[in-house]
């Protein structure tokens, strides 16, 4: 029986929870140690979740304990200098997205890591049951050739409630503090998405805005994208009245036989055949995580393929760049 793989988590902050549950599901792995800069939450998810050691540091964490690989949900700010860390002493990464705050910085992290750690990027959303259900019909041709996309999401988080809360806010904190928000933040995972479906885009046109004084960056934005014989959609919006508090996506897909829609708890297919399947949406959110962390310690055992590796990350920050420069160079009228 092959060992278990040795696993290290940086950060305990709200994702944290969501990575050491998608842990606990795997017979082959076990995490042996948390850390972050406050050991108190650090030492409460380790109680949670049964880790037996603690840090308050990353680099004292990988020269103690030594592990095989570390799963990174540490703010954005620490992901390149942890990365480093962790290729300094051979420890293979998973790292949540954004990668790095820009795309060059995540060049120049990808360059320094080439043949020395294994790095994929936790893109979680490409795995949620919906989009697999989507991309397994245009696989077996259901759809025939894709034409044309429309993807949303919608969520009134960023509106404060009749109690004056922001639910956003509320719910991650951090949401406030980020220049580059509803696009860097948010819609960076249905960019991802849009090129797992639809193959290699480019932004043509973007516009983005901020309604919501508690935010720094922008909390609406669409953006138009080309690619090779089909176009996409795509806008967010989490000041938007009437939407939920929470997100919620819709995707529809139009291809040359048929159309796949995405809306609600509903994942349905239109065309020479139709089905329709119901989600369990609440699950689905946590089951995403941990399809995401299944594939990461899958490929490392086998030596196979990250389905997110750096590489087709970067063409997803391409991207989320793209869209900011073309958001900021709108004239002024």
């Amino acid at each position: 029986m092959k060992p278990k793989l040795r696993v290290a988590v940086a950060g305990a902050g709200f994702a944290s929870g969501l990575h050491l549950s998608g842990w606990k599901r795997l017979q082959n792995a076990e995490v042996v140690a948390i850390c972050d800069p406050s050991e108190d939450k650090a030492r409460a998810r380790a109680q949670e979740f049964g880790v037996r050691e603690v840090f308050s540091d990353c680099e004292t964490m990988l020269a103690t304990v030594a592990p095989d690989a570390i799963d990174i949900v540490a703010p954005m700010a620490a992901h390149v200098p942890l990365c480093h860390l962790a290729a300094q002493r051979g420890v293979h990464i998973l790292c949540q997205k954004p990668l790095a705050p820009s795309a060059a910085e995540a060049v120049a992290l990808a360059r320094a890591l080439e043949g020395r750690v294994r790095l994929m990027v936790h893109e979680n959303w490409r795995f949620r049951a919906q989009y697999r259900q989507v991309k397994r019909w245009l696989d077996a041709g259901e759809l025939g050739d894709a034409v044309s996309c429309s993807m949303q999401v919608r969520a009134s988080g960023l509106l404060a409630n009749i109690d004056g809360i922001r639910p956003q806010v509320m719910r991650q904190p951090f949401c406030a503090t980020l220049d580059r928000y509803m696009i860097g933040e948010v819609l960076i995972h249905h960019l991802d998405v849009l090129r797992w479906l639809l193959g290699p885009l480019r932004a043509t046109a973007a516009r983005s805005g901020r309604h919501c004084p508690a935010v720094r960056g922008e909390d609406h934005a669409v953006i138009l994208l080309d690619g090779v014989n089909c176009w996409a959609t795509l806008e967010g919006s989490y000041v938007s009245p009437g939407g939920p508090p929470t997100p919620s996506d819709r995707l529809e897909l139009r291809g040359t036989r048929g159309v796949a829609l995405f809306e609600g708890s509903t994942v349905r297919l239109c065309g020479d055949r139709d089905e329709s399947i119901e989600l369990d949406l609440a699950a689905g959110y946590g089951d995403s995580y941990a399809a995401a962390i299944a594939h990461f310690a899958g490929a490392l055992a086998s030596g196979g393929p990250f389905e997110t590796d750096v590489q087709d990350n970067l063409h997803t920050l391409a991207l989320v760049e793209q869209a900011y420069s073309l958001a900021n160079s709108r004239p002024e009228a």
